[in-house]
């Protein structure tokens, strides 16, 4: 049965179309994955499906008394409010037996055994948990989840995966984590102009669509061969010149210009990023090592007899649950705090760029043009000149942007201008902190393959398990009380975490308590 149906829909941004006639129905049941590429409209759409945004042109009609719960990318919350009374005032329209019975169930759902914490006083990931127990304590019919991902550890997004598979409500989310997606998704839609429609929809997980895509590319190669054969004869007997301009040299005209017509919508490049990073010029097997690392915040070990080697071609993948010590192990790598206890040895001269997950670095008054070249008009790179434009299409900027200030561009565009900093730095090791939050699928699989091509070393943490599991060389493991691993494998991370006693399985769910 129909919960919500678009029919037509367009949405325009700034006089041009975000994405125009999108017709589709989210059905009851549906674990329905929308993916595609940075800018292309995702969360817009899931706004409209929310009712939070009308969309410019198109219908959509809802199902008559449908609740739905809508949980943003960015999640805000009044200071000062504990988790249970961010939980009250979602329900505070309910009568006094009702809303504490729904509390109660969702603080155990989320893995809240102390809803007195104040949300200020949580991680990250913690606090993005309480995002989604907003929306679930609400009880709706359906769901809707903007990168529900984000900032959650891999125990989080574990937990996150478990409960989509128990709710009994549909689901709507957007996400890049494949792994996520495997798992999560019973029907997949990518939104991209590339598509009649404005999308492609295929019912079954993430695996299922890519065999699926791979087969509707197949056929529109075909498709577009048999046309550009077509077309090319058409062009042939236009380029001749007609002797009389008949009825019939009038309908073939028209057939040849429909047909150079229907050849150029045929598009299937898919545009990615162009990704490089500059090697530095140490040729040393031993960039730095790690001798016996303990290290603590404040009274709580975090890191002991923690050994590793960076030599060109390792790539190191730090791994562990939010506070974990993972920023910590990171500063000591960069010389920024002593460790507690042990050593680290650098080759001289050695230099490392940073990819900060933080952005700092970024203005957001600056404009595009200035975050990617400063104030001069062009600068060389790799042998190359180029301009802020020029620049600017290797990460899929268009010209009519750089005028923009990066306060205006999506996550994943200003993740763009990070990285495109980063490749004009030369690294003998590059620290990646984060790295994937925002990035759309296509540059993640653009990002993989240049972290494959760097000469140097790679230290990478993140919580995105497929990219982990694609490039990581060896893993520190950090379990956030005192006990730090290397293992030679995410996979072999993946498989001591399995071996966990149910006891420490059951605490890497629970949120810390108030004190």
């Amino acid at each position: 049965m129909s919960l919500v149906s678009l029919q037509q829909v367009t949405k325009l941004v700034s006089g041009r179309s975000l994405f125009e006639s999108i017709t589709f129905v989210l059905g009851e049941g549906e674990r329905l994955a929308l993916i595609g590429p940075n800018g292309a409209g995702k969360s817009t759409l899931l706004k409209i499906v929310a009712g939070l945004i009308e969309p410019d042109e198109g219908l959509v009609t809802t199902r008559r008394g449908l609740s739905v719960a809508y949980v943003p990318q960015q999640e805000e919350f009044a200071a000062g409010l504990t988790i249970r009374q961010v939980l009250e005032q979602a329900t505070s329209d309910l009568d006094f037996g009702e809303r504490e019975g729904r509390i109660a169930r969702t603080l155990g759902i989320s893995g809240f055994v102390d809803g007195d914490i104040p949300v200020e006083r949580l991680s990250g990931g913690w606090r993005k948990r309480v995002a989604i127990a907003r929306g679930l304590v609400r009880e709706p019919e359906l769901l809707l989840l903007d990168e529900p991902t984000n900032h959650l550890d891999i125990d989080g997004i574990e937990w996150l995966e478990e409960l989509l598979q128990s709710l009994r409500c549909s689901v709507a989310f957007i996400s890049h984590d494949r792994y996520f997606l495997e798992s999560s998704a019973k029907r997949v839609i990518e939104l991209d102009r590339r598509y009649p429609g404005g999308f492609l929809s295929v019912n079954g997980n993430y695996s299922e669509f890519i065999s699926r895509r791979a087969e509707y590319y197949a056929q529109r190669q075909q498709q577009q061969e048999s046309l550009a054969n077509k077309v090319r004869r058409e062009v042939e007997w236009l380029r001749q010149g007609a002797k009389a301009r008949t009825t019939k040299s009038k309908h073939r005209t028209d057939e040849a210009n429909r047909l150079i017509t229907e050849l150029k919508s045929i598009d299937l490049a898919t545009r990615k990023p162009r990704l490089e990073f500059l090697a530095g010029a140490k040729k040393s097997k031993e960039l730095l090592k790690a001798e016996d690392l303990r290290f603590s915040r404040g009274d709580r070990t975090l890191g002991s007899n923690l050994s590793f080697l960076l030599s060109p071609g390792a790539r190191l993948g730090i791994v562990g649950p939010n506070g974990s010590g993972k920023s910590s192990l990171i500063k000591i790598i960069l010389g920024e705090i002593p460790p507690d206890g042990g050593q680290v040895l650098r080759a001289s001269n050695l230099r490392i760029a940073v990819f900060d997950q933080a952005r700092t670095s970024l203005n957001p008054e600056q404009t595009l043009e200035e975050a990617l070249i400063g104030d001069a008009k062009s600068f060389v790179w790799n042998g190359v000149e180029y301009t802020a434009i020029a620049w600017g299409k290797r990460f899929l900027f268009k010209p009519e942007q750089m005028s923009l200030p990066i306060k205006k561009l999506s996550g994943g565009e200003q993740a763009r201008v990070l990285i495109s900093r980063l490749m004009r730095t030369p690294a003998d090791i590059l620290i990646l902190d984060e790295p994937t939050n925002d990035l759309d699928i296509a540059t993640l699989e653009v990002l993989e393959e240049s972290i494959d091509e760097f000469p140097g070393a790679v230290v990478l943490v993140t919580h995105d398990r497929y990219l982990l599991d694609r490039v990581a060389t060896q893993v520190v493991g950090l379990s956030g009380d005192g006990i730090s691993e290397v293992f030679a494998s995410y996979l072999q991370w993946e498989m001591a975490r399995e071996a966990r006693t149910p006891q420490e399985k059951e605490s890497a769910k629970r949120a810390p308590q108030s004190s």
